[in-house]
């Protein structure tokens, strides 16, 4: 008897990254052709495209599955809150000394998280080194010159080391990813205002569209829908959830078919903070049901809390709770391979969207396009 074919929607929610879907098309491409030297699955790839309502996607397809892959864009608002020029990192890394150096609340984070901690409190001292670098050099050489040549000496270079050390400091910090952490940070601990604002239009859409794909499904056998969201996005994604589950209880629908993957999730960037209530609100909402829900940290993600429980640590009421894994990216590459990855910060926040060299119990695209159900892969 021929085995039924799998259908499966999934909805993926990006982090704060200014880059839209081409670049995450281009990554899923590229990386699914490299686990396939693992999974080998005869499957095929579709162009990325437009939906009539105006959603970026693209199709995958083997002989056991058939895979929608929906990328929940929102690059724009966060190219419209990017730091982009040196007085809006400036004010960036002051906004977190006064909110969570001051304040002590980086004690909170540190408690739970000390990779955390490290990244959090890492741009704000990288621009206090730069400030006090810049300024012992520009001050030492305008004395210097002043004293042994002329004072017009002094201040012409002094002026010039200001200058460029200051945007040598810049380029490096966005190289570094430093400025981006800051604004992340910043951006979190605005969480409960953007809610209202920049994000509510789009959190209605997306949960509306997800809704209408549970709807369109609701008798579909074989079917699943997959939320997956990283970093960042982990926290709109819980809005989102949030959203979808109130439609589906209004109008009388099963979502026991909707399923969630989180990785490299920062949730506690929100949940800490006391201003967030609506989306504590949201979060306590979500914990009373029960869905199916996995994610996935690595201690060597320093942009995320690894196997924190975030309902427990944010004082959250829950009936139930995801289950909190590790990545165990150890296990997935060559010695020689991990320990560069371990070195590359950068690479590691993304590193759950990329292909592995050894099959394990972590791997995204067997969850993207394997043919079992999400629950019957992650044992």
């Amino acid at each position: 008897m021929q085995e039924e074919c799998c259908i499966r929607d999934v909805f993926y929610i990006a982090g704060y990254d200014p880059r839209g879907y081409r670049h995450y098309y281009s990554i899923f491409k590229r990386n699914l052709a490299l686990q396939n030297d693992i999974l080998s699955y005869d499957y095929h790839l579709s162009k990325s495209q437009i939906s009539a309502d105006k959603y970026p996607f693209w199709e995958i397809s083997t002989p056991k599955t058939k895979i929608t892959y929906t990328f929940l864009s929102w690059n724009d608002i966060v190219k419209k809150n990017w730091s982009n020029k040196i007085k809006d990192a400036l004010l960036d890394c002051l906004f977190v000394f006064k909110i969570y150096i001051i304040t002590g609340f980086f004690i909170k984070f540190g408690k739970e998280s000390f990779y955390q901690l490290i990244t959090g409190l890492y741009p704000f001292f990288y621009v206090l080194f730069c400030v006090i670098f810049t300024l012992f050099c520009a001050l030492g050489s305008f004395f210097y010159l002043t004293k042994h040549f002329h004072i017009i000496f002094g201040f012409v270079a002094c002026a010039l080391i200001l200058v460029s050390l200051t945007q040598l400091a810049f380029r490096l910090g966005k190289k570094l990813a430093i400025f981006w952490i800051a604004r992340i940070c910043v951006f979190s601990a605005k969480w409960e205002g953007y809610r209202e604002t920049l994000l509510k239009d789009r959190t209605s859409a997306f949960s509306e569209k997800i809704f209408q794909q549970l709807k369109k499904n609701q008798n579909a056998e074989h079917y699943e829908l997959l939320l997956i969201a990283h970093s960042v996005g982990t926290i709109l994604s819980v809005c989102v959830l949030a959203e979808v589950i109130k439609k589906c209880e209004a109008a009388g629908l099963d979502y026991t078919k909707l399923k969630i993957l989180t990785l490299g999730e920062c949730i506690p960037l929100v949940s800490f903070h006391k201003n967030a209530i609506s989306f504590k609100k949201d979060l306590e909402f979500v914990a009373q049901k029960k869905i199916i829900w996995y994610d996935f940290t690595s201690i060597i993600d320093g942009a995320c809390f690894p196997q924190v429980d975030f309902l427990k640590t944010s004082g959250i009421k829950a009936k139930f709770t995801p289950k909190y894994l590790s990545a165990k990216f150890h296990t997935l590459y060559q010695p020689r391979e991990y320990k560069g990855i371990k070195r590359d910060k950068y690479k590691a926040h993304f590193l759950y969207l990329f292909a592995t060299q050894i099959k394990g119990r972590y791997d995204f695209f067997d969850f993207v396009i394997g043919s079992a159900m999400l629950e019957n892969k992650i044992k």
